[in-house]
């Protein structure tokens, strides 16, 4: 049994449930292996998400549509219904519904059930959940230490961040738009990979823009002296990567130079702090206060954990209390910005050690392109 699964069911157990419901793409995919379509959003040939249904003892079943069926899995019961069909009509709410049903009553589903906050509301009745136990809270405790299996993912995840990162620093020129840079960079991504990619993040430049710390690259053509933003985040066989760097165009000015350095010292802060039993909280404390120190705002997180999903528990922000543990996979990103000047953050992908943290990007931060 794969240590998701096992985790899985542990987290089942502790909601004092005897099976859960999971239906979102990232829980699916931790629970079972399979890596839910997200990059079109919902498929027209769905009759709604995919469904994983996981018992305290492990037992583990999986609900998806006929283009996804015989994809990879170590779900022992797999059913399939039919979305797509151009030979003869298909009513696939219908299906859908009967294809759960069929799935619960293979699996032995009963007795006291736990879901997520996003369970869709049509499966309701039909799995018959009068008072369903929320499973948030432990399915977010039993992610947040990877697995062994979950390192080299996002050690994978993390190399094809960087490749993009490379790609953003050799492509950035003069008169190139956002978006001519952004295919570059996903070419980049892309070709390591070699795949299509779901890819989030922003890519934004101008003093402007960048004070604004997000965006969508758009028709903008840059222009020497402007500040950049470039942030990724792809996934890749169903596990995130993420990073950020932040540069001027054409060499960075004096005042650029001074923002660069209040976020890259305080990235070096964070790595060099980062440590079991560490408050999450009071990282992201830190790592303001050094910045407010070299008198610029900071207007944004300071990261969160990162794996099947892209922003995963514990954030790094002032109020969570969770202390960091050996195991977690951090992306932490201090930031600094002044509206006269533009932004920077800086982000690495931390994995956190018995003694520290290891580096798990591998491209260079500099100040200037």
């Amino acid at each position: 049994m794969d240590e998701r699964l096992q985790r899985t069911a542990a987290a089942v157990r502790a909601a004092g449930a005897d099976w859960a419901v999971l239906t979102s793409p990232d829980a699916v995919a931790y629970a079972t292996g399979h890596v839910v379509p997200i990059e079109a959003g919902p498929s027209p040939f769905s009759g709604g998400p995919a469904v994983a249904m996981v018992g305290a003892d492990g037992a583990c079943g999986l609900l998806v549509t006929n283009l996804e069926a015989g994809t990879p899995s170590w779900a022992a019961r797999v059913v399939s219904y039919v979305g797509f069909s151009h030979m003869a009509p298909a009513d696939i709410p219908a299906n859908y519904r009967a294809a759960t049903s069929t799935l619960a009553r293979d699996m032995g589903f009963g007795g006291r059930i736990a879901v997520e906050e996003s369970f869709p509301f049509a499966l309701r009745d039909l799995l018959g959940l009068q008072e369903p136990i929320p499973i948030d809270p432990h399915l977010r405790e039993a992610r947040a230490v990877k697995t062994a299996a979950e390192i080299m993912a996002l050690r994978e995840a993390a190399l094809t961040a960087s490749a993009g990162q490379r790609a953003f620093l050799a492509a950035a020129r003069a008169g190139r738009s956002e978006l001519e840079i952004f295919a570059d960079i996903r070419l980049a991504m892309e070709t390591r990979a070699g795949a299509r990619l779901p890819v989030t993040g922003d890519l934004v430049s101008g003093t402007e823009r960048t004070s604004a710390f997000m965006g969508w690259p758009g028709n903008r053509r840059l222009a020497m002296g402007d500040p950049i933003i470039c942030d990724l985040a792809p996934r890749v066989a169903g596990t995130w990567g993420d990073s950020c760097a932040s540069a001027m165009l054409g060499g960075a000015s004096p005042a650029f130079r001074r923002l660069f350095d209040a976020a890259k010292t305080a990235l070096d802060l964070a790595i060099a702090t980062l440590r079991p039993g560490l408050v999450a909280g009071d990282l992201d404390a830190l790592l303001q206060a050094h910045v407010a120190r070299h008198g610029y705002g900071y207007a944004h997180h300071s990261g969160h954990s990162i794996g099947s999903g892209v922003h995963e528990w514990p954030r790094l922000v002032g109020h969570e209390r969770a202390a960091l543990r050996e195991g977690m996979v951090l992306m932490v990103e201090p930031q600094a910005f002044d509206p006269a000047i533009g932004g920077v953050r800086l982000e690495h992908m931390l994995h956190v050690t018995a003694t520290g943290c290891a580096v798990m990007t591998d491209f260079p931060h500099q100040p200037d392109v």
